[in-house]
């Protein structure tokens, strides 16, 4: 696997039509949750196309500062410890990424950022592809200082991506419930968050919303 990443036509190949695949499957399950379950779905707007199409770029771009990096031999991945790896991923960016997203609600500057994303109080197809450019980027600049600072299994740092990919396409489906969950975070969870604003940040697992008295335990 590793060895496959050294072949730049292989590389950038996957690269643009995995990330163009999440973007259509993103879309798919959508809208199929929200014919199923008889949801009534934000209308989609322009903005909301061309917000998440420059998203869906920025995605691609992002990763190759990273791909510069390890071609260079900054950055190595391994083959071992996938899953300690992928725990320490896991344990990692469900911390960071709490942190950053209560700072995003708290910080002026970071806060005029984020409510791009917040224009979307329920949720459409195009939802979780919907912030500011910065803030796609930042995303990006994490996980490559992360891989930067640490040799990563390849296998751990894929399914990660994979998984953070599917949780956010999770937690942006609409539901008409207000039961919160108590250990993972869900899609009743976040719209708790796009409804109310000021509470749930967490991005995988409820222990720091706890933890720091943010947990909304009722939706609204």
């Amino acid at each position: 696997m590793i060895s496959l990443l050294d072949n730049h036509f292989i590389f950038f190949g996957v690269l643009i039509c995995g990330n163009i695949l999440m973007y259509v499957i993103n879309m798919c399950i959508n809208y199929i949750w929200t014919r199923v379950h008889k949801m009534e779905a934000l209308s989609v707007t322009k903005s909301d196309v061309n917000n998440s199409l420059l998203t869906l770029l920025i995605n691609i771009l992002v990763a190759i500062p990273g791909y510069f990096l390890y071609t260079k031999g900054y950055i190595q991945f391994t083959e071992h410890h996938f899953f300690i790896d992928l725990l320490l991923l896991l344990i990692g960016f469900d911390f960071s990424m709490y942190f950053l997203h209560y700072l995003s609600h708290t910080v002026k500057f970071l806060k005029s950022l984020h409510n791009d994303h917040h224009t979307h109080t329920s949720f459409n197809v195009f939802s979780l592809y919907v912030m500011n450019p910065f803030e796609s980027f930042s995303f990006g600049l994490l996980l490559t200082v992360a891989c930067f600072l640490f040799p990563v299994n390849i296998y751990s740092f894929l399914v990660f991506l994979v998984f953070n990919w599917l949780y956010g396409v999770i937690s942006h489906l609409n539901t008409n419930s207000s039961s919160q969950p108590t250990v993972f975070v869900n899609h009743i969870f976040h719209k708790t968050h796009h409804t109310q604003y000021d509470c749930n940040y967490g991005f995988y697992t409820l222990l720091w919303d706890k933890l720091f008295g943010t947990f909304a335990k009722e939706g609204k």
